[in-house]
């Protein structure tokens, strides 16, 4: 099982999935479950919910890799739209690695609303067009280039995170966090550690510049950086015990008036646990057995 998290005006969204994907909603302040659905493409026989977003309509954006579509969800759990193959089609994965393409999404992020915003995929394997940009009306306007010569390619996405004007991207094939600014690269950094060095999954933006990272591998760690990589403290460390992480897939934060009362939520061990921490890296346990 896998999974991934999505944070909205309280509300936690915690996506899982084996042959059926299903998306969980919870009460960030009481733990409490407050909705969700399942879904499975009924032709290919299985979904996924690799990637969360939730714009300010509510709209619930879901990367189904298996069927290589962004759905697009109400809150009930009506699908009232999407990118890429269309429900009921073959969900045969494309080859093309063309502008506006979607084939196996593995992350999508958003921003705004269904008027005025825009909406990031990201998409697996080596593809210059792995991180592409779409209009709030789903329309493509663009795909970020890799860092490198202009025919460099990204290799292996795990995932993307707006903030404001800013795109940041975790790529597992260079081990690294890229930053844009309107889709115009700025820079990229990779965080070292005893050994080697991370191996970043997931990247949730703070306000002011700095950013956590859920790092997978041997050195599955959550860690807190500035905004230029440098690393200022690791949350958790790798384990199975609460207060530890073990192969964690999402991290997303709820940003608070303070370091000792914000909330890191990290999803770990391949998406059965959601635990809570602090910004100062105080864990508070876990959310539910299987939130």
């Amino acid at each position: 099982m896998l999974g991934s998290l999505a944070l909205h005006r309280g509300v936690l969204f915690v996506g899982r999935f084996e042959k059926t994907a299903h998306v969980g909603l919870f009460d960030l302040e009481t733990g409490s479950a407050i909705g969700g659905f399942s879904f499975r493409d009924e032709r290919r026989g299985s979904s996924a919910a690799a990637g969360l977003a939730v714009d300010d309509d509510r709209r619930l954006f879901v990367a189904d890799t298996r069927c290589s579509r962004v759905r697009v969800f109400t809150l009930f759990g009506l699908e009232i739209g999407g990118l890429g193959e269309e429900p009921g089609g073959s969900c045969e994965v494309s080859s093309r690695d063309a502008p506006g393409a979607i084939r196996s999404p593995v992350d999508v992020a958003c921003q705004g609303n269904s008027e005025e915003g825009k909406v990031v995929v990201a998409l697996s394997g080596e593809r210059r067009n792995a991180v592409q940009v779409f209009d709030a009306g789903l329309q493509w306007l663009r795909s970020l280039r890799a860092p490198g010569r202009p025919d460099s390619v990204f290799r292996g996405i795990r995932g993307v995170a707006l903030r404001g004007a800013l795109l940041y991207v975790a790529e597992g094939g260079r081990n690294a966090i890229h930053s844009y600014r309107d889709g115009e690269f700025l820079t990229s950094f990779v965080i070292p550690c005893r050994g080697g060095r991370f191996e970043p999954q997931a990247v949730a933006p703070l306000d002011d510049g700095r950013m956590v990272i859920a790092c997978g591998g041997g050195a599955s760690a959550i860690v807190l950086v500035d905004g230029a990589g440098r690393l200022l403290r690791v949350l958790a460390e790798a384990g199975d015990d609460v207060g530890r992480v073990r192969h964690p897939t999402d991290v997303v934060v709820e940003e608070r008036e303070s370091d000792g009362k914000s909330q890191v939520i990290a999803l770990d061990q391949d998406g059965e646990r959601v635990q809570l921490f602090t910004l100062e890296g105080r864990c508070s346990g876990a959310l539910a057995e299987r939130a």
